[in-house]
């Protein structure tokens, strides 16, 4: 278990929730917590070395910015699963490969730029990896999101709201998009960050970035600006991806109130049933400190949502953890490369 100082745990609670959009924002870290953006800099710069803050950068939902998304589950061979994984691994909207103890054993995100583009890259993708099958399962209906780990004893997680702001892809300029594109790089460690960021791009400076994240935050494009931690160095070292069977009826949501209750549920979607042959709608992602810890809250749900049958899909390997980037060029070379 991951040991952290009291500073390293206020830190660590304070930028995973909001990441000043300012000049200095190591600067209005420190001022919160009295210490200097100095310190603050190498108090991060160590927890990264350590792979415990992953990134920082601005955290976007694709489907907000127009993006069409599914979770995949691939059905293939043994000993096709390494070509497999590193073809899936290639195409620029996959931002989660993980192989899992289930007969599906390859399971990833996938990201388009519309609807066809979706479904037949899903298409290519099986096809090249000799999949015998595939589900497409969709989000159709998203009913919780945590995005805080809670590091410390007295740390507590935090939710996103769940209701879509009211935004369309077609109103995002041209420089609305150059700026998503930008607020996605990992943000440097030096006092004027943004400054860094907009030099990247002639175009851009580091005053006119951040007024611009500014503008994408409020408008609900960008779902935060923040630090995002590897679970298990951050000490959540027991974690997986369950599916509930689950009957869509007056009930419902007494039954996922658990779901909803419970913090170490972290992610809760309903997604595509398909009868005979995937009946397990409802997803929850759990983490746990120990495997004890989490074969208790399994059957906790269990015992008080009433949910009896359960596929716990265990991550055997992982494959890819890496953002898309939205808007990049590499999305139109995929399918240049791979379209008929």
């Amino acid at each position: 278990m991951p040991q952290f100082s009291s500073l390293e745990a206020k830190i660590l609670n304070l930028i995973q929730r909001e990441f000043p959009l300012t000049e200095r924002p190591f600067d209005a870290i420190g001022a919160m917590i009295e210490i200097s953006g100095a310190d603050v800099i190498r108090s991060i710069s160590d927890l990264k070395e350590r792979s415990v803050v992953r990134n920082i950068s601005a955290i976007f939902s694709g489907e907000t910015l127009g993006y069409h998304l599914s979770l995949v589950a691939l059905k293939v061979p043994p000993e096709r699963v390494e070509a497999a994984a590193a073809f899936i691994n290639a195409h620029p909207g996959v931002s989660h490969n993980y192989l899992r103890d289930h007969a599906f054993n390859l399971w990833f995100t996938l990201a388009e730029e519309d609807e066809e583009a979706l479904q037949k890259s899903a298409r290519v993708i099986q096809q090249q990896c000799c999949a015998d099958d595939f589900l497409m399962l969709r989000n159709e209906k998203l009913l919780k999101i945590g995005f805080v780990l809670p590091i410390g004893d007295e740390a507590e997680g935090a939710l996103e709201s769940v209701q879509k702001p009211l935004v369309s892809r077609d109103i995002l300029d041209r420089e609305d998009r150059d700026a998503v594109f930008l607020l996605q790089s990992d943000l440097p460690l030096v006092e004027r960050p943004f400054d860094v960021l907009g030099e990247t791009d002639q175009s851009w400076n580091g005053d006119r970035l951040i007024e611009a994240g500014r503008r994408l935050l409020a408008s609900g494009f960008m779902r935060r600006y923040a630090a995002v931690l590897r679970h298990a160095h951050a000490g959540f070292t027991h974690n997986a991806m369950t599916a509930w069977k689950i009957a869509i009826d007056d009930g419902f949501d007494a039954r996922i109130r658990p779901f909803m209750d419970e913090g170490a549920v972290t992610h809760l979607y309903l997604r595509t049933l398909y009868p005979g042959k995937w009946e397990y709608p409802l997803f929850a992602m759990l983490h746990a400190r120990s495997s004890e810890e989490l074969e208790s809250l399994l059957d906790s749900l269990a015992r008080r949502s009433g949910l009896n049958e359960r596929l716990v899909l265990r991550s055997l390997y992982e494959y890819k953890k890496k953002k898309v980037r939205y808007f990049s060029p590499a999305f139109k070379k995929w399918k240049h490369l791979h379209y008929d």
